[in-house]
């Protein structure tokens, strides 16, 4: 929350880059689990997926993303981002979804986020290093997704959750 109390969600402005609006390279994961961890494959799993969603003081539920520090790889800043906002670790990366373009929520930085698909079997996570942050799992069964504070993060999850009905699996 803001002094204000909740903050506005983002509007059409957030999606326009001004002129002098610096870039900030980002990585972001769509991080699913399977709801039955019986199958070693995870192919096919009958309870479905859920998706990991990052919970910021305010709340503001998001998917789990951070920009990249120094040198690090965008991989490298994932799974860091995975233990600080999530308290995950061990996810196994399996492909690249999208890459989303935005401004922050202050409107001082160009956020160009690399979104990485990938599952985990971890059933209780570590407490999140960020200071107010928590972890929650949200089934992706039957087309639903939960409503994220960013519309762009929320389009993607659609997106996921097209795949596994079509096909039962991320992969």
């Amino acid at each position: 929350m803001s002094a204000h109390g909740p903050l506005p969600p983002p509007d059409a402005s957030h999606y326009t880059r001004s002129d002098g609006v610096p870039p900030r390279p980002s990585v972001g994961g769509v991080i699913l689990r399977p709801l039955t961890l019986d199958t070693v494959a995870l192919e096919g799993t009958p309870g479905g997926w859920q998706v990991a969603v990052v919970v910021e003081p305010g709340p503001y539920p998001q998917l789990p993303k951070g920009g990249l520090e120094g040198s690090e790889t965008h991989l490298d800043a994932l799974h860091r981002e995975l233990r600080e906002e999530a308290g995950l670790e061990g996810v196994q990366i399996l492909h690249e979804l999208a890459t989303l373009e935005r401004l922050n929520y202050a409107r001082t930085k160009w956020q160009v986020t690399r979104y990485y698909l990938g599952i985990t079997t971890q059933q209780e996570a570590m407490p999140p290093l960020e200071p107010g942050y928590r972890l929650e799992w949200h089934p992706l069964l039957g087309g639903q997704v939960p409503d994220l504070f960013w519309p762009e993060q929320t389009r993607l999850l659609r997106q996921v959750s097209r795949q596994l009905q079509r096909n039962g699996t991320p992969f």
